[in-house]
């Protein structure tokens, strides 16, 4: 078999982190009127605090892009290699249950201990989960 490889795309962050902001701002701005209007409230309040919030989210997952966006993975020599800025990691192929697409780029591989790995911002995550299932050994 080939080495296939994945890493994290800047552009999968952007995009995801534009679309959960976006989101969040509304729903914020929708509760806070809500709010308002039920107590009868002052609403100008509203969209600086919605708009603090949502940047506060925005940061979060900066700091986690800021993790991620260096690590790369592959399967090579019958293991499930990560490198990234703690060191590297190999994973028996062996030792994967499965992995799956989670939570729009995300990936997902369930080891047989129970404990999970996600691969982040990766641009084509069910070509991924696909990828790793298919490399594991029957």
């Amino acid at each position: 078999m080939d080495s296939l490889s994945w890493a994290p795309k800047k552009a999968v962050f952007v995009r995801q982190t534009m679309i959960a902001g976006g989101v969040t701002f509304a729903l914020l701005v929708l509760l806070g009127t809500g709010v308002s209007l039920y107590f009868d409230a002052p609403i100008f309040w509203v969209f600086p605090t919605a708009l603090a919030l949502t940047l506060g989210f925005i940061f979060d997952d900066i700091l986690r892009w800021r993790a991620v966006q260096f690590d790369r993975w592959q399967i090579g020599d019958g293991h499930l290699i990560h490198e990234g800025q703690d060191g590297s990691a190999r994973i028996p192929l062996t030792e994967i249950d499965g992995a799956h697409r989670r939570l729009g780029s995300n990936v997902v591989v369930q080891l047989t201990s129970g404990q999970q790995i996600v691969l982040r911002y990766l641009p084509y995550p069910a070509e991924t989960a696909a990828q790793i299932n298919a490399a594991k050994p029957m």
